[in-house]
């Protein structure tokens, strides 16, 4: 599930440190593997910065 959208990702997996994702159609109460993230963010970015001025 490495080519999943963001948005089609369970919230609880969501906030998960955990590479085992599951999908939004999926009801999860609670999960056994569950390691939430040491910081708060609503979503992951994983934008490059620009390193040089585009114009």
């Amino acid at each position: 599930m490495t080519e999943t959208n963001r948005s089609e990702i369970n919230k609880l997996c969501s906030r998960c440190i955990r590479q085992c994702k599951q999908l939004d159609s999926i009801v999860m109460l609670d999960c056994p593997r569950f390691q939430p993230r040491p910081f708060k963010s609503e979503k992951l970015k994983f934008e490059q910065m620009d390193l040089f001025d585009k114009g």
